[in-house]
């Protein structure tokens, strides 16, 4: 009976050192709420980036395309 105790003892200890090993492992890889909104917030920076690169991209290619025109137009008028 002592042998079954301690056995169950020695077990339930096992196991309980691997549980606590696994909750270490989770908690160091866990994103807290201030990881979330700081991902959050460089996730607002870029797209506000990224907004101002594309209008920047049609700006300049509407700058070329009436040059373009302009510049055919007089070649043909001309």
């Amino acid at each position: 009976m002592v042998d079954e105790q301690d056995e169950l003892r020695q077990s339930t200890a096992r196991r309980l050192s691997a549980i606590e090993c696994d909750v270490a492992v989770i908690k160091s890889n866990y994103a807290t709420k201030e990881d979330i909104a700081r991902i959050e917030t460089q996730i607002a920076r870029m797209e506000t980036r990224m907004v101002k690169w594309v209008i920047g991209a049609l700006a300049g290619s509407l700058v070329a395309a009436v040059g373009t025109a302009i510049n055919m137009a007089k070649l043909f008028a001309g």
